[in-house]
């Protein structure tokens, strides 16, 4: 922080603001195979003011097949994703990220559910099996 001069009481802040990012990253060569696991979700939404998820799939790589055929992974998401935007698949040099959107500070309880850190999991355990399959 810093201030204008020595009297004045006006603060200006500089640096991180106040949002953060999930991110689950499972280790690893994301580039290699970035064709099968690129992706996100869709979500098909009902109502404008009490909104309410009504179908999620994904859209992407190869791993898209086994995320929309998993009906365990689809009620999380359909649970999850009434507070979060999306959940990106993102393969980078030496991992592959799973992420959302940035949310602010205030609503961290709110996106780290029970139903959004299993929901993590089952996807990053997709991820894996799709690595150790195409080694």
């Amino acid at each position: 922080m810093a201030m204008e001069d020595n009297n004045s009481p006006r603060l200006h802040t500089y640096g991180a603001l106040p949002f953060y990012q999930i991110h689950f990253v499972v280790k690893g060569d994301g580039k290699m195979f970035e064709e099968l696991l690129l992706a996100r979700t869709r979500k098909r939404v009902k109502g404008v003011i009490k909104k309410s998820v009504e179908d999620v799939w994904w859209e992407g790589g190869k791993i898209v097949e086994r995320l929309n055929n998993d009906s365990r992974l689809k009620h999380l998401l359909l649970s999850v994703l009434k507070d979060e935007d999306d959940i990106f698949i993102d393969p980078v040099e030496n991992a592959v990220r799973i992420y959302t959107r940035f949310k602010m500070e205030s609503d961290i309880t709110r996106h780290l559910s029970k139903e959004a850190i299993e929901a993590y999991n089952i996807i990053a355990g997709y991820v894996r099996s799709i690595m150790k399959e195409f080694e």
